[in-house]
Order: C-alpha cells, then structure tokens, then sequence
C-alpha cells in the first residue's frame, strides 16, 4: 500500500495505510531550505508486516484503548474479557489499530482520511477486541499547523468500553544541534506506577509542577503518566530553543492524560555505561490512562474511560501549531 504525502508551505508529512494509519515523516523546511524531521523519522522500506513494526514511525494511532492492560485482561459491566497480550512484561499493550491495514477514503494535496473496521478481521487471530468498532483518522496541514483527528465508534449491539490517542516521538533538536528541548504541560499530578501500570490516584508533585512551569529534559529519564492535561493557551508546548521554534499542543476536551516518554540508551557493549538520551522523546496525548478499563472497574475516578453506546462515538481532536523563524 503506497504512503500518502500531504505537504503545504514548510510542512510534509507522510501516512502510511499500510501500518495503522501512523505517521511515518512529519517534517518542517528550516531556514536553510532543508526539511528538518520535528518527529523521528520512520527507517526506509520498514516491513509492516514485521513485529512490532509500528514502534519504529513516525507517530502511531492508539484505539481502543491507550497504553497498557494489565495481564490483557478487563471488566467491564461485570464480565471479565481477555486480550491476546503482545508485549514482554505480558500486557496488551498500544491497542488494536497501531499495525493494522486502514483504507485511505479520500485525499487532497493537504489533508488526508482513512479508516479501520474491525470486523474486517474475523477469526481467532481477528481483532484484539471483544466489541466491533471502526476508527477514523483524518491528517490536514495549513501553513505551520498540523491538524489530527481520531474518532472511534462502537459499531456494535452493546455498550463498549472505549479510549483513544496519538504515540508521536519528537526529536530533541532541530537544525541547530545546541538545542536542548524544553517541555511545558499543563497537568494537575502524575500517577504512580508499578511496571508501568498506575496504582493509585494522580498526585501533584515535584515533576508536574515543573512540567507546569516548562522544564529542560535534558537528562531526564521518565516513562511516567499524567493527568489534567491542559492545553490552553501557552499552558502546554514543546520548544526548540537554538533553532527558535515552538510547538503548542491543542487538544480538544476528550483528551484528558498524558504520556511522557524521555529514554535513555546505552552504549553497546558497555553495560556500565548508561550512555546518553534517545534522539527523540515522547508526549502521549490520550483520552484516558493507562489501564483506564481496569481502574474505572475498581471505581477510580477521572480515569477518562468513555462507555459507548451502539452507534455512538467518541472523536478527539490534536492540534499542533509551530512557530519558527
């Protein structure tokens, strides 16, 4: 299935149907004329059929759940459901649309529209889901703008639990290599977790009030989820300092948590060496947190998890506004 290329003034980006409708290239002109990648860009002639192929684009799209599920498995109105787990610490990880083929529904030199039904896969080895549902996902560029949206209908006879979001991976500099990445988030706490799972409520402490305020993330190393995203105004944004520019990042109100993965990595062959920060880092904006299915059946509140009735949806929206020079 061939990748779809939008592009308009100082932006591209590049769709593949192929793998989950993901992002593969989204990519900023600098001053100097060159395309510069503002999220990591995906290695040529990636297989999609090869696993876990989608951890290596661009930007991926989560439905119908975000992150983890414990051991894959859930409650929902009192029945217990499994999911076949996919990942080494025995969750279901990601949700279901991430490495599926989507259809490409209509195009434009801007914008682009596809779509995934998961009752196009039958079977045992089918959808990773016990309720049917189709997504839509829609890409639109307009000057320094990137405009996104998700929506997931429970296509179903009876209600569905039901979560959505983006996994983009930002690189940490631009054209200027003295870049040194600041981000600011406006979130009301962080949650704790255990092996990447929340196990209490969402807390202020010491990381989201410097989140809140905009911080370096230099050496950090974080792989932590929050709550209370606010993306008003200048409450939340991603900077570039040396090469000038700045990424706000609107979301619509369904989005409610987010996922902020800053990895470090090692130098091979030099175990006592933790070596330095990934190229790139993650900000996750999601619906609802990790393991929402599991925590609302516990009844923890402002998990974010939506109920969808048959034919109801829900659509979030993700708005990336750039300024550069």
């Amino acid at each position: 299935m061939a990748p779809v290329h939008i592009e308009h003034d100082r932006l591209s980006l590049e769709i593949d149907p192929g793998l989950g409708a993901a992002a593969t290239d989204l990519s900023l002109r600098g001053p100097d004329g060159v395309r510069y990648p503002v999220w990591r860009r995906t290695p040529p002639g990636l297989d999609a059929s090869a696993p876990e192929a989608f951890t290596q684009t661009a930007c991926f799209l989560l439905a119908p759940w975000t992150n983890r599920v414990t051991a894959g498995r859930f409650s929902f109105r009192a029945k217990e459901h499994r999911l076949r787990t996919n990942w080494p610490d025995g969750t279901a990880i990601h949700g279901e649309v991430k490495d599926r083929p989507w259809r490409l529904l209509d195009r434009s030199p801007v914008s682009a529209r596809l779509a995934y039904d998961s009752r196009d896969y039958p079977g045992l080895q089918g959808a990773n889901f016990p309720f049917p549902f189709a997504c839509e996902a829609r890409y639109e560029l307009d000057a320094l703008r990137v405009e996104m949206s998700l929506t997931l209908t429970n296509v179903g006879k009876e209600p569905m639990p039901a979560a959505c979001g983006w996994h983009p991976h930002f690189m940490r500099r631009l054209w200027d290599d003295r870049d040194q990445v600041l981000v600011k988030l406006g979130v009301t706490g962080r949650y704790p977790l255990h092996r990447a799972l929340p196990t209490g409520p969402a807390r202020d402490e010491d990381l989201s009030r410097r989140l809140r305020a905009g911080t370096p993330l230099a050496d950090l190393e974080l792989d932590d989820l929050f709550a209370g995203l606010d993306t008003e105004g200048d409450a939340s944004f991603i900077e570039w300092p040396a090469s000038g520019v700045r990424a706000s990042l609107w979301c619509s109100r369904e989005i409610t948590h987010a996922q902020v993965y800053a990895p470090r990595v090692r130098r091979p062959g030099v175990a006592a060496d933790p070596g330095g920060p990934a190229t790139w880092f993650c900000v996750e904006p999601y619906t609802a947190a990790t393991d929402a299915f599991n925590l609302a059946a516990r009844g923890a509140p402002g998990t974010g998890m939506a109920t969808l009735a048959p034919d109801q949806s829900l659509t979030a929206r993700w708005l990336l506004r750039l300024q550069a020079p």
